[in-house]
């Protein structure tokens, strides 16, 4: 099976790496000189970028550059999607072979962390057909649901980070060993001790948990519901973070 991946970042580059094995995967990304042709592909999974806009939305042209490319054959979108963007996309392409499946990926450990994964969460057109190119078990939920369990489970990470971050000041105040109390706290494995260390730049940053929190934000306006807790956690990080 011949298979297109779109985009050649962390994201691309980890798909490309497991799936080379079994299939015949090419790549188009030209800002990295990677151009092969959309024609004669099988599937197409993308993996573009979607930078968050101005006011901390989700901009999606990217992926949408993408599917008018795409000719009548199943695609996967691993990139991180609004849940307004995909009711677009559906209104946009009514016909194209659309499925959304959220990736987890570690940029540091994203071939490995790829490799590992047992259970792909998917929805759309072609869920078996997906399962069946990954050679892995799905669990089918709406695309909309995935999309957002996608931006709750970083958004909640960031949270944790933050949490943990102000314990760190607490401790720091109070002249308390702030590994003690981390440790005493994240061995209860309701808790547990990812996110919980607190590093030189403070707070959280990186590629994906900013962006998210934002997109989240703005989702949750458009639909009149306010995420306080993700507002005042942007604003702590903010006082705190030094990139």
């Amino acid at each position: 099976m011949k298979i297109l991946i779109a985009g050649y970042g962390f994201v691309g580059r980890a798909h490309y790496e497991v799936l080379k094995f079994k299939h015949n995967v090419v790549i188009n990304d030209p800002a990295l000189g990677y151009n092969n042709s959309y024609d004669d592909v099988d599937a197409v999974i993308v993996c573009v970028a979607t930078p968050p806009r101005e006011d901390g939305s989700c901009h999606m042209d990217n992926v949408f550059d993408v599917i008018e490319k795409t000719p009548d054959v199943p695609i996967l979108i691993k990139s991180t999607i609004s849940v307004e963007g995909w009711d677009t996309l559906l209104h946009k392409f009514p016909y194209k072979k659309l499925n959304f499946s959220p990736e987890f990926l570690r940029a540091e450990s994203a071939v490995e962390d790829l490799k590992n994964m047992n259970l792909m969460l998917i929805g759309g057109s072609d869920n078996v057909f997906w399962g069946n190119v990954f050679d892995i078990n799905i669990e089918i939920a709406s695309p909309v649901e995935l999309i957002l369990a996608k931006y709750a489970r970083n958004s909640f990470l960031a949270l944790k980070v933050a949490f943990f971050n102000q314990m760190y000041d607490l401790c720091d105040e109070m002249n308390i060993e702030y590994s003690a109390v981390a440790h005493y706290t994240t061995v209860d494995p309701r808790i547990g001790d990812s996110h919980s260390f607190v590093s030189k730049e403070r707070g959280f940053g990186g590629h994906c948990f900013p962006k998210d929190i934002d997109a989240l934000i703005r989702t949750a306006q458009r639909n009149n519901v306010e995420l306080s807790i993700l507002r005042e956690a942007i604003k702590y990080n903010k006082s705190i973070r030094k990139d």
